[in-house]
């Protein structure tokens, strides 16, 4: 749940608190399913949430690329959470949640996380400098998706596209109302825009 939890926030571009609406019904049904885009395959990430213009929950769908240009191993991290969900025996709610369905403290995850940046500090210096603090200068709150945006940029991906995939800020900044711009809804209605959305995790 650690590793698919950073896979998540890092592909997606997603900070801290949004991966937390990461929808179990919704990831399990995309699972199952084999979805490819012009010869490439990819995962699909959805969140839930309730929008204070409508009455009814959309999802906001995020394809991630089975594996980045480094290496990541998107696809391998997402596809095991739901069979952590099917162990737990949790078909719905959130899927970083605990055996009773509540959603796993963040500040937990985000202390396991760190330790792990602790470790790879201890390890390899050459990876994360010796005078930098950890447990100061690292969060789950933002760190995830300024090093997503920033490597992004470092492996040329277009503005357009990075700003495609950090769409969900433009809702955030509309309030909670629906911006001028799409933002999230099923499948279809984003099919037109995997190619690019997917530029972004293909490029860390």
């Amino acid at each position: 749940m650690i590793g698919a939890y950073a896979l998540v926030a890092f592909g997606g571009s997603f900070r801290g608190h949004e991966v937390f609406l990461v929808d179990t019904f919704s990831l399990i049904k995309y699972a199952s399913q084999k979805l490819v885009e012009k010869g490439l395959e990819f995962v699909m990430v959805p969140l839930l949430g309730r929008y204070k213009t409508e009455n009814a929950e959309r999802y906001h769908l995020t394809p991630l690329a089975m594996r980045s240009a480094s290496g990541l191993e998107f696809g391998r991290w997402v596809s095991r959470l739901p069979d952590a969900k099917r162990m737990q025996q949790l078909m719905h709610g959130p899927a970083f949640s605990d055996g009773r369905g509540n959603v796993i403290e963040p500040r937990w995850i985000e202390m396991e996380i760190l330790d792990c940046f602790q470790a790879i500090q201890e390890k390899n210096s050459a990876i994360i400098k010796p005078g930098i603090q950890v447990y100061k200068e690292y969060g789950i709150s933002r760190s995830f998706r300024r090093g997503a945006t920033t490597e992004a940029r470092n492996q040329k991906v277009s503005e357009s596209d990075i700003n495609l995939m950090n769409r969900w800020r433009n809702f955030e900044k509309a309030g909670g109302k629906r911006p001028r711009m799409w933002m999230q809804d099923h499948y279809s209605d984003i099919a037109l825009l995997i190619p690019s959305l997917l530029h972004f995790s293909q490029a860390l």
